[in-house]
């Protein structure tokens, strides 16, 4: 779909940014992680390009590049957006009584129902997308900073307490948790077998519990 397809439901396009100036940097940014979402839904992460998300935006290229140096950026500060309301909706989790790895799979259970929710993660999980995606956002700083904040803090100070095992770092054990969650995401558990809870309380012991 070239960028000139990319347009509202009536033909027209959005206001340009003269008309409408956001109200800071940070109102910018926003607006153009909401028109490359919408781009993502369409055409799909790897196939958007800055000129879409532009049009999307209805704004010049160019105007782009003062905000992201280019598409890659684009995607990781989606993936984080996105992630972020994943992570935070499944904060309260970790405030219980219970045992860690009880915790670990509630919060992963809230987690993968708020990302299946979630179109800008939908799109950016999609099975013909992952691999770019994934890629993307794991040579990003701010997302493995993100994970660590989110899973690696929490498992290193289990280890540290001896809930889980110390043989492998809590960085690596948080990559394995997520791609638990994400390919749970994808491709739900079966009712028959219990579901999205099940599964992780068949796996995700084995992946962090002391062997």
């Amino acid at each position: 779909m070239s960028p000139s397809a990319l347009s509202n439901a009536d033909g027209r396009r959005s206001p340009a940014w003269g008309a409408d100036l956001p109200v800071d940097e940070a109102d910018a940014r926003s607006r153009l992680l909401d028109a490359a979402e919408q781009c993502y839904a369409e055409l799909g992460p790897s196939r958007t390009k800055m000129a879409h998300i532009a049009t999307r935006a209805g704004i010049h290229r160019t105007t782009i590049y003062s905000y992201f140096r280019n598409r890659d950026e684009v995607l990781t500060a989606c993936y984080l957006r996105a992630a972020s309301i994943v992570l935070e909706a499944a904060e309260t989790c970790w405030t219980t009584d219970s045992p860690f790895i009880d915790q670990l799979v509630d919060a992963c259970v809230v987690g993968i129902s708020v990302a299946r929710d979630l179109p800008a993660m939908r799109a950016m999980i999609d099975r013909n997308e992952l691999p770019y995606a994934q890629t993307v956002a794991a040579a990003s700083e701010a997302w493995r900073s993100r994970l660590y904040e989110a899973f690696g803090r929490r498992l290193a100070a289990a280890a540290a307490a001896g809930a889980v095992r110390t043989d492998v770092t809590a960085e690596t054990q948080a990559q394995w948790v997520v791609r638990i969650c994400i390919s749970l995401t994808v491709e739900p558990g079966r009712p028959e077998d219990g579901g999205d809870r099940a599964v992780l309380q068949a796996f995700l012991p084995r992946c962090v519990m002391p062997l």
